[in-house]
């Protein structure tokens, strides 16, 4: 799975001259591999979880349109807006302006306790 998700990382951005660079933390990655694993032997079937980690890799790419669109978190830290996907993951990220940057900070099940977590990191 690891092979696949950093095909499509490498992969061009979508082309649209306005669009923001969707970026992913090293361990976000490995959050949505180790999500994805759970998936497939969950299930009994590989492409189930291959299913979920090209949907949420898609998702996260959305992003680079209009990054904006999702809840403004700076009660946890500065600049951090916050998602779901599916009603089942939540996916926090921070938007670089500047840089025309989107930064994916962590992937967490909805019933994970995110806001400590990442609290905890940011201290």
């Amino acid at each position: 799975m690891r092979l696949l998700l950093n095909q499509k990382q490498n992969s061009k951005q979508n082309g649209v001259p306005d669009s923001y660079k969707v970026i992913f933390k090293p361990e976000v990655v490995q959050a949505i591999i180790d999500r994805a694993d759970y998936i497939a032997e969950q299930s009994g079937s590989g492409i189930t979880g291959e299913h979920y980690m090209d949907g949420i890799y898609a998702f996260c790419k959305s992003l680079s349109s209009f990054p904006n669109r999702s809840i403004n978190r700076d009660d946890i830290f500065p600049g951090l807006r916050i998602t779901n996907y599916k009603g089942t993951t939540v996916i926090t990220y921070l938007v670089r302006e500047d840089a025309r940057e989107v930064h994916i900070a962590g992937i967490f099940h909805s019933s994970q306790d995110y806001e400590s977590q990442l609290k905890a990191d940011e201290a």
